[in-house]
Formats: C-alpha cells, sequence, structure tokens
C-alpha cells in the first residue's frame, strides 16, 4: 500500500509506555487526523513517522518503503510545528528555500560567494527562486518574501511554514498543533486553507491536534487516541454517530454526551432510574446509556429532572437539568424558541432518542441496542 503505513508500533521511554502496539493505514492523499488529550501519545506517534524518534517495537512504511531504521532526512517527509521553527535570520523567501537548498545543493555549493563561483550553482539557484515563488504565490505570502519572520503575523508566519513543508513536494506531510498558537478567528480561515492546500498538493498527511472541531472539520478520517491506543478510526461521521468505545462517544462532541447510569432488566428494557428508555437489548444487568445533548427533548413522561441553568446561544438552548433518581447531569440541545418555556428551578421530563442512544459496558465497550416500539412507561 502507498501512503503511511503503522504496524505495532511501540515506543517506552526508560519505564514509562507511550506506545502500545499501535497500527494504522493512511492512504495516498488522505487527510487523517490524530485527536486526543494531552499525553495520550499522538505527537510521538508523529516524530516516529517523521524519524525524530526510534521505536521500540514495531514498523513504519512510507510509499510502501520501509522507514523504520531511516534517519528523518531520508524518508521524504515534510514536518509542520506547532511553533512554526522559521530561522529569525532568514528572509521569508530564505526560510522557505531551507529543505531545497539542502537537497539540490552540494556542501561545497553551499558556501556564500565562493560557492555561486561554481559551474551549475547560478542555475540551481535560479530554480530554487523559481519553486520558492511558486509556494509562496500559493500560500499568499509572495509579496513577503524579503520580510523576517518577526515581521510577519501569526498566519502569515504559519503560512511560511507550510511553504518551506510543500516546496519540494514531500511524499508524507506531518502537521503537530499547526493552529494552536493562532487566535479563534484564525484558526478557523486557516484550517479551510490547510485543507485546501491539501486538496491541490494530493500527499498524505497526518494531522495530530487535541481540538476535536480541527479533526471534525478537516479530516477524511479521524483516529481517536488515548492512553498510547488508537481507540477507533473513521470518518469524522461515523465517529460521532457511532463510537465504539465510551471514551470515544465521550471525547468527540461538544458539550459533551450525556451518559447516564441504567439498567437492563430481564425482559431487556433498558431502565434509567426505574424509568424505561425506549432502548433495549439482549445482554442483562447494570450499563450505561450514552445520549447526545440534542437527541434528548422535553416530553409528557419519562426521566424526571429539575433544570439548573440555561445557556441560550442564539441558534440554540442548552439545558441543564439534573436527574431527580440519580443526580446525574443531563445536558440538552433545543431549539432557541423553548426558551420561554422553561425556567430554571421547574420539574421536567426527558426522553432520549432510542434509534440515536449508545449502551456501553462495565468496560467502556459498545453493547449492541435497538429500540422498542412502545412509549416510555414507568417500569
Amino acid at each position: 500500500m502507498s501512503g503511511i503505513v503503522i504496524e505495532g508500533v511501540q515506543k517506552s521511554f526508560g519505564v514509562t509506555t507511550v506506545l502500545r502496539g499501535v497500527s494504522l493505514a493512511v492512504a495516498q492523499g488522505e487527510f487523517l487526523s490524530l485527536v486526543g488529550p494531552s499525553g495520550c501519545g499522538k505527537t510521538t506517534l508523529l516524530r516516529i513517522i517523521a524519524g525524530l524518534e526510534a521505536v521500540s517495537a514495531g514498523a513504519v512504511r512510507i510509499a510502501g518503503r520501509d522507514v523504520t531504521a531511516l534517519r528523518a532526512a531520508d524518508r521524504d517527509v515534510a514536518m509542520v510545528f506547532q511553533n512554526y521553527a522559521l530561522y529569525p535570520h532568514l528572509t521569508v523567501r530564505q526560510n522557505i528555500a531551507v529543505p531545497l537548498v539542502m537537497r539540490r545543493l552540494k556542501a561545497a555549493e553551499r558556501i556564500p560567494v565562493v560557492g555561486g563561483l561554481l559551474p551549475g550553482v547560478a542555475a540551481k539557484r535560479r530554480e530554487i527562486s523559481t519553486d520558492v515563488v511558486a509556494a509562496a504565490q500559493m500560500l499568499g505570502v509572495g509579496a513577503l518574501l524579503e520580510r523576517k519572520p518577526a515581521q510577519l503575523s501569526g498566519g502569515q508566519r504559519q503560512r511560511v511554514a507550510l511553504g518551506r513543508a510543500i516546496v519540494r513536494h514531500p511524499r508524507a506531510f506531518l502537521m503537530d498543533e499547526p493552529l494552536s498558537n493562532l487566535d479563534a478567528a484564525l484558526r478557523v480561515t486557516t484550517r479551510s486553507e490547510i485543507v485546501a492546500l491539501h486538496r491541490r498538493v494530493g500527499a498524505s498527511t497526518v494531522y495530530v491536534t487535541h481540538d476535536q472541531s480541527e479533526a471534525m472539520t478537516m479530516s477524511d478520517r479521524v483516529a481517536v487516541m488515548m492512553d498510547g491506543l488508537i481507540l477507533q478510526v473513521g470518518t469524522p461521521e461515523e465517529i460521532y454517530t457511532n463510537p465504539q468505545d465510551i471514551r470515544v462517544a465521550a471525547f468527540i462532541g461538544s458539550p459533551s454526551i450525556n451518559t447516564l447510569a441504567a439498567e437492563i432488566g430481564a425482559d431487556g428494557d433498558v431502565m434509567v432510574g426505574g424509568i424505561a428508555s425506549g432502548l433495549g437489548a439482549s445482554v442483562r444487568g447494570p450499563t450505561t446509556l450514552a445520549i447526545r445533548p440534542e437527541n434528548i427533548m422535553l416530553a409528557d413522561t419519562g426521566i424526571a429532572a429539575r433544570i439548573e441553568h440555561l445557556e441560550y446561544l442564539g441558534e440554540s438552548l442548552l439545558l441543564h437539568a439534573r436527574v431527580l433518581a440519580s443526580h446525574e447531569l443531563v445536558i440538552c440541545r433545543l431549539s432557541p424558541e423553548r426558551r420561554r418555556q422553561v425556567a430554571r428551578g421547574e420539574t421536567i421530563h426527558l426522553r432520549p432518542d432510542p434509534s440515536r442512544a449508545f449502551l456501553f459496558d462495565s468496560e467502556g465497550r459498545r453493547l449492541a441496542a435497538h429500540a422498542r416500539t412502545r412509549e416510555l412507561a414507568h417500569g
């Protein structure tokens, strides 16, 4: 397979295990995000792909070639760092040109003044300049080529870092939290630019972020990492609507998914505080029912709860309520028109949409479930 293939990669630093047998395949031309909380191992995995860290076990292949033992310079990948890693004393033109100069010019040819007198160097320099200008224009920094990094905004420095990455047409791009230093409005704009750039260039891209909105809006597929493991890989829609682990369900989505202690009775009904949820299962015993805020609604009967807080967001209303039976907090996303129909301190009844609810066992693994046809009722 072309693209990037990671097979059983393990990494330990002393007695601390960071990666626990990670396997992942990124197709040629695919944009895949690694998302997870800080310390889950995603940056370590990216650095292993880049060749900046050695594996403790496992293998890395890029474009069908085993690169596990190769140094970073021989892997034909480009990495964009969180802090841009621009040379402050070089101009934008010179910063973007660095990888081409190192690749196309011999050591003697890079010597100032003297190197320029060697045969063929002038032609090589002209080719490098042409490629640098093309990359800069693609990213909208063509007018900034003679400036230095200190004279640029954060967004402009990010574009220069991207230009330095794409200028030599690598087989793969690796990006480590590249937008984390930008303000919120600029992050939204720049992530669209990165996606557009990826589509033009067409190289396999692995993008590391802790920001789920970046992962969900930019990616062809998302890999959710926690505790040195990849818990699930899928399209953004699959990750959101079909989580296979309760940690994935809880991490993806804002506000976070609601989780309620439940019991699967002898008849297969899933009961929450003695109330039938409308969900059924073939197993029996304790379970966790998870339901996203937009999939739990107000009803005449159902799970009794008291409203603690209302958040008006313009396009929606977030209702925070405490379940009377269990004291668990539930958040519902309602249409803003409901604001005048509910009030803090009021007791309400909640009905989860059984076709969009999930069940998880005590280990956090997804359980098979189905919607019951009958209405919510007291057990």
